[in-house]
């Protein structure tokens, strides 16, 4: 080392001891001004109600009392504590500035923030701080008292919210509510649903007196409660009263008014509950005439009817009873008489008289509700009895009988089971499958052709679930769509492929209807299953053959063409040789040679004329006359009803679609074509077709976009063509869009697409205004 560095760390050696002196020196000064800070406040602070906190100018906390350290949950003598790390997050800026305003002032009053305490618990403190001076004036920390109002502030808000609550309750109450002082007639307060009820606004409501709603008859009665009220001889009152609507109509009102007090109980104001009951009123005069009716109608019920009291005295009987026990008396003199003396009376006409006594005292014994209860009498009749017990206020009053004489019912019932039995036998053996379902889908009932449809035993479909006999995912949500349609009462028919338990496929069209009670409700279906497999294949045979007969039809379209125009260049060439002949050798031919070479000439343009008819039959470009104005979003939106779209394709429709004149045929075809090619080859997860418009000029032009497979760029030239190298996409995509060509051409439009192998189509159609 050498002499220079050695002079250097000496000086800086002795700079340091220098500051460290100072710096002790000044420690010691702030140690005595806090010792006797200290001292002047001890005998304060450890005596104080509230929490009392001396902090240093960084928030170290030098002193604190014990109300302090509960508050905070902290020792003083434990760990040191900076009172800024327990301020809550969110009042951690406003702290801080309060405490720099603190600093500017030298006093801060009901300074609010949160703390979060040792115990990890959420406190409100309300502080009131000033800062501290040594004797020589300087600024060595800041004193406060702080006050825990975090359980005020929660139950002011607690009394905001119940106010809210109150005031939401009394301006949405559908019952009237008034407020108004002791012994004044005007209101303080009236809420929504009263203005209704008296038909007046709230601002007329408030300038009109009590009286004038009361009905004049009700008004002395009224004003003797607000009275006695008013005086404390009562607190609450409640009366049915009239009141006068504004356009002259009474109504009836139950109307319940409570005084409230004050502290020294001096009544300060009447609250009125009012309740519309004029339809209570009506109802009551209407059930006194209910009740007379429902007495005419006892008595001349088809059914027989007994009532008895708790001492088994007749209380209600009619004339039915009489007539079907054979009782000579009117009803009316059967009244309150012993009805064990009468059962003992009519014994005879039953048979088992015996059991019928003690089946008698057994249902009145035990209490209970009995219904349909047979009897039978030894003249063949059949009688079903209902026993039902009558309770008021929990009390036994006695008990109502019924009899109904069901011999004829009985009798068709059985006859009924003969049929039943009879056509069992013809469904059991019909080629058509017949199936009944519960209201949960589960197999009731099956003839033998059903269970064979499905390849099981009738013991393993019995009270099975329907939808666990079949295999596909899609024939589950067939189903379950159905299972809607029955439950809104639709009927119809439909067909689905299924794999039947012995792994046949089957096609089945099904007719199914609802099964209704007696009473409309629906309990469950009935399905007719037609097995429809060979015909299905037949069909699919069929449209094989129309799809070739199409591609067939296209070839000779284009083979037309070709014919048209090699046929054409020839006869183009003899009419120009005939017309050279004609300007050079005219003179030399002769009239027979030019009558020739007229020939000639005209029979050209007849085999002209000839083609030209061939290639016009051949072709669907002649524009049609039948034209007419159509709404080109309504004609989508038709088709995508008739289109089927599985769940997870979207087609979305523009609402901006024109009205355009057009064929309407071709421009549903065209449109179809598109949006079924596109669902068909929809690969993703998530598929869409969205159908969009944008106006030109003098064009519309209408796209179709989707996500699908795509078409590989390659066969973009050729794929308004039919082609053999496009693979899978030649039979629907190639002929579907050859007849979309042809149909756009009608139009003078042009078509055109952008699309890539994986990523999706769009197909642009342009339209002539």
């Amino acid at each position: 080392m050498s002499e220079d560095e050695i002079k250097s760390l000496k000086k800086a050696l002795d700079e340091e001891r220098k500051a460290r002196q100072i710096a002790e020196q000044e420690n010691s000064k702030l140690k005595e001004s806090l010792l006797q800070k200290e001292s002047e406040f001890k005998g304060v602070y450890e005596n104080m109600n509230d929490a009392f906190v001396w902090i240093d100018l960084q928030g170290n906390v030098i002193k604190m009392n014990e109300i302090a350290e509960e508050m905070f949950g902290y020792k003083i003598n434990g760990t040191p504590l900076n009172l800024m790390k327990l301020v809550h997050p969110k009042d951690y800026k406003y702290t801080l500035e309060a405490f720099q305003n603190l600093m500017k002032t030298g006093r801060y009053s009901k300074y609010r923030s949160r703390i979060i305490t040792n115990d990890e618990i959420v406190k409100t403190l309300e502080v009131n701080c000033s800062l501290v001076f040594d004797k020589d004036g300087a600024m060595i920390g800041a004193q406060g008292i702080a006050r825990d109002v975090t359980q005020e502030i929660a139950v002011q808000e607690l009394l905001e919210q119940q106010k809210k609550q109150l005031d939401i309750i009394f301006d949405n109450s559908p019952i009237g509510i008034s407020l108004s002082k002791e012994k004044d007639d005007e209101f303080l307060l009236v809420n929504k649903a009263l203005c209704e009820m008296l038909g007046y606004t709230l601002e007329e409501m408030k300038e009109v007196k009590v009286d004038k709603f009361t009905h004049p008859d009700d008004r002395n009665m009224s004003r003797v409660f607000r009275d006695r009220l008013s005086s404390g001889k009562i607190d609450s009152f409640s009366i049915e009263k009239r009141y006068i609507r504004k356009n002259g109509e009474v109504l009836w009102a139950k109307t319940i008014v409570n005084s409230v007090k004050d502290l020294d109980g001096k009544v300060k104001f009447q609250v009125a509950i009012v309740e519309d009951i004029t339809e209570n009123k009506l109802d009551k005069e209407k059930l006194i005439e209910s009740e007379n009716r429902l007495s005419s109608l006892i008595s001349n019920l088809d059914s027989a009817v007994l009532l008895e009291n708790e001492k088994r005295e007749i209380s209600i009987v009619n004339k039915k009873f009489c007539e079907i026990f054979s009782i000579p008396s009117q009803p009316e003199k059967l009244l309150g008489q012993d009805c064990v003396k009468l059962l003992k009376e009519s014994k005879g006409f039953f048979e088992e008289p015996e059991k019928l006594e003690t089946r008698i005292n057994k249902l009145i014994k035990d209490k209970k509700v009995i219904l349909g209860d047979e009897l039978r009498l030894i003249d063949g009749r059949i009688l079903e009895r209902d026993y039902i017990p009558i309770s008021q206020d929990r009390e036994y009053k006695g008990h109502l009988w019924t009899y109904r004489d069901v011999t004829l019912s009985r009798n068709y019932r059985k006859s009924l089971e003969t049929q039943k039995k009879r056509y069992s036998n013809i469904i059991a053996n019909l080629k058509l499958g017949l199936v009944e379902l519960s209201a949960d889908s589960k197999v009731l009932s099956a003839n033998k052709s059903f269970v064979k449809m499905t390849g099981f035993n009738e013991e393993e479909i019995l009270g099975k679930d329907l939808r666990r006999l079949f295999r596909k995912d899609k024939i589950k949500n067939l189903i379950q769509q159905r299972n809607q349609d029955k439950r809104e009462g639709k009927t119809g028919s439909y067909e689905f492929k299924f794999l039947n338990n012995l792994n046949e496929e089957k096609v089945l069209l099904v007719s199914a209807a609802p099964n209704f009670t007696i009473r409309g409700e629906i309990i469950g279906s009935i399905g007719i299953i037609l097995d429809i497999t060979h015909i299905k294949k037949l069909e699919s045979q069929k449209e094989e053959l129309l799809k070739t007969l199409e591609r067939r039809n296209v070839e000779l379209e284009e083979y037309a063409h070709i014919v048209s125009h090699d046929l054409k260049s020839p006869l183009r060439s003899i009419s120009a040789l005939t017309s050279w002949l004609k300007e050079d050798y005219g003179d030399k031919l002769g009239a027979d040679g030019e009558k020739n070479i007229n020939l000639i000439q005209e029979v050209v343009q007849k085999m002209e004329a000839l083609i030209n008819d061939i290639l016009n039959y051949s072709s669907i470009k002649e524009k049609s006359t039948d034209l007419e104005n159509v709404n080109v979003y309504e004609l989508v939106s038709d088709i995508k009803k008739l289109l089927y779209v599985p769940e997870h394709i979207d087609v979305n429709i523009d609402e901006n679609l024109p009205v355009i004149r057009a064929d309407k045929v071709r421009l549903q075809q065209l449109f179809q074509n598109l949006i079924s090619n596109a669902i068909n080859y929809s690969d993703k997860e998530k598929g869409y077709v969205n159908i969009n418009y944008r106006e030109k000029k003098k064009y519309h032009v209408f796209s179709v976009a989707d996500n699908g497979v795509g078409i590989a760029k390659e066969y973009h030239d050729k794929i308004f063509k039919v082609f053999e190298s496009l693979g899978d996409h030649k039979d629907s995509t190639g002929i579907g869009l050859s007849i979309v060509k042809k149909i756009v051409d009608v139009y003078d439009g042009r078509i055109w697409l952008e699309s890539e192998e994986g990523v999706g189509t769009t197909f642009f159609i342009e339209f002539k205004k």
